[in-house]
């Protein structure tokens, strides 16, 4: 914002509330163009899925170098549209793989993938800053910076951003596989004969010694877990079935309601501190352990998740984040520390969505069509994105930074409520029973 102020014409105008289009553009190319990764999967495969989509979403960056010296609206385009775009075509295909690969710890393999996801903000937060801003200027008294040494390095930023993603992209494509169906029955004769042997050998004691029983515990555990993966290949539901789901439907909802939260303290939160902290290092620290939090707390989440389900979590996250923004506004008048207390807090909570709402989806719908489910459900954050641009727009100037976290905290409130009505332990197989009873025959 600071640079197009300052170096395009007819730009002098532009707030920090008019950035809010980035991500927002970022979210909906993402929302909407999900489901085409399922379908190119199945078309091209998973390595070419995820290839042509890192590819769009380094080419939005790269171009970045050139429309940010014209408009913040071609910027919007290409760091926005086109970066969503991108992830959308890359995001859903790894952890569709890696849930068929390990069917029992959906929740906590997709906290991995989605916690790397979030560490990238960790770590190239610090490279913009340290590239941009090595002396630490502060901004103005009207909030932006003016120092040339710092805004002549923004377009060549997005080079060196985009040259580090696609090296990184191409390392990642070639490491990833999805599972055979000899992965999963090949442990099966193993297993199997290790159980006969025993039952051989102490069936005449009539009972089985520790060692044995621990054993026996061990191979049950692994033909379990061959069993679930296998059984998921014949229940899986199609994305024309979830639609008439009430499952979908209380998901996608939530996806709206909590995408307020998410969109407007990752565009807003640097802007609210600058308000009242005079210290451009410290904030981007705040932002970068923001990210930390972000990641982290995807991995918890995950693995709470597969302990206590989706219900009892995404309530915790609910919760959290409507008492958090409630109060975020107060934490000017405590120390700076409080404030990036509280900002931390919100991205750990935050975070959940993204791997509560995936494993959910997976959990209820199937992994065979994970990536198109999925998909769909996120076009709930699509609709979302344009809602909360508008309302930062044209409602923050005249309700204040007060205003918006309320409001914002009233979504989350009623996300919460909305979750009490998401059964405590669905599947593929309940959904199916239930739709054979409404409609007489599986839809």
């Amino acid at each position: 914002t600071s640079y197009v102020r300052k170096h395009v014409p007819g730009e002098e105008h532009r707030q920090y509330s008019d950035a809010v289009w980035i991500p927002t553009l970022a979210t909906l190319g993402q929302g909407l163009f999900m489901t085409v990764a399922g379908h190119l999967e199945e078309t091209i495969g998973i390595k070419l899925t995820i290839l042509v989509g890192s590819a769009l979403m380094s080419s939005g960056v790269f171009l970045t170098y050139f429309t940010i010296q014209h408009s913040i609206w071609l910027t919007t385009l290409t760091y926005g549209f086109m970066f969503g775009l991108g992830i959308a075509l890359a995001y859903a295909p790894p952890m569709a793989v890696a849930m068929r690969w390990f069917p029992k710890k959906k929740g906590l393999v997709n906290g991995f993938i989605v916690g790397g996801f979030g560490m990238g903000a960790f770590l190239f937060n610090q490279i913009q800053t340290a590239y941009l801003n090595p002396r630490n200027y502060s901004v103005d008294k009207d909030g932006f910076f003016t120092n040339d040494e710092v805004l002549d390095r923004v377009p060549s930023v997005f080079l060196l951003l985009g040259s580090i993603y696609t090296v990184m992209q191409l390392v990642a494509v070639m490491l990833i596989s999805p599972p055979e169906e000899q992965d999963l029955l090949e442990s099966t004769p193993m297993v199997a004969s290790a159980m006969e042997e025993e039952e051989i050998i102490y069936q005449s004691d009539r009972s089985l010694s520790p060692r044995s029983r621990s054993r026996s515990n061990s191979n049950s555990s692994a033909m379990q877990e061959m069993q679930i993966g296998l059984r998921e290949s014949e229940e899986n539901l199609k994305p024309s079935q979830i639609v008439k789901s009430k499952e979908f439907w209380i998901l996608w909802l939530t996806f709206f309601l909590n995408t307020q939260a998410v969109g407007y303290i990752n565009a807003m939160y640097k802007a609210f501190g600058q308000t009242f902290i005079d210290d451009d290092h410290f904030l981007a620290f705040t932002g970068a352990f923001a990210a930390l939090f972000n990641s982290s707390g995807r991995v918890l989440w995950g693995y709470l998740s597969d302990v206590f389900g989706y219900k009892m979590c995404m309530m915790l996250v609910t919760i959290c984040i409507s008492l958090l923004y409630s109060t975020l506004y107060f934490t000017e008048f405590g120390a700076k520390f409080l404030f990036a207390l509280w900002i931390w807090l919100i991205f750990f909570s935050f975070c959940g969505n993204f791997v509560l709402l995936p494993t959910a989806s997976a959990v209820c719908f199937g992994t065979k069509y994970s990536s198109k489910n999925y998909g769909l459900v996120m076009t709930g954050s699509a609709a979302a994105a344009p809602l909360i641009a508008l309302l930062t727009q044209g409602l923050s100037p005249q309700v204040g930074y007060l205003g918006m976290f309320i409001i914002i905290a009233c979504f989350s409130g009623a996300s919460a409520i909305l979750t009490l009505f998401f059964p405590a332990n669905p599947s593929p197989r309940k959904i199916l029973q239930k739709m054979e009873e409404e409609y007489g025959t599986p839809i």
